[in-house]
């Protein structure tokens, strides 16, 4: 057996959601956006289309949605609405 290689694919950003994100934020439109994907991919795709910036704290801006719901039990109200509040990549 030999090792050839490590083969990669990433689906590429949509034409235009990095300019809609920007229209959105000038507006003052707070754009979150929810995936199923792995948090450091998506933290990955969130900085490409500029939900997150380069500087965000992403331990604050992006949680895997299992913080909303540790065991099998939601969070109550309003410790979910002050997570909600600072998070934008879920």
């Amino acid at each position: 057996l030999r090792f050839l290689g490590l083969v990669a694919s990433i689906d590429p950003d949509r034409d235009g959601v990095p300019e809609s994100v920007r229209s959105a934020h000038s507006a003052g439109i707070r754009v979150v956006m929810i995936t199923g994907d792995y948090l450091k991919t998506a933290v990955a795709i969130a900085q490409n289309v500029c939900i997150l910036r380069k500087d965000d704290d992403v331990g604050v801006s992006a949680v895997d949605c299992a913080r909303l719901r540790p065991g099998d039990t939601y969070l109550p109200h309003h410790e979910m609405d002050r997570l909600t509040a600072s998070v934008r990549v879920f």
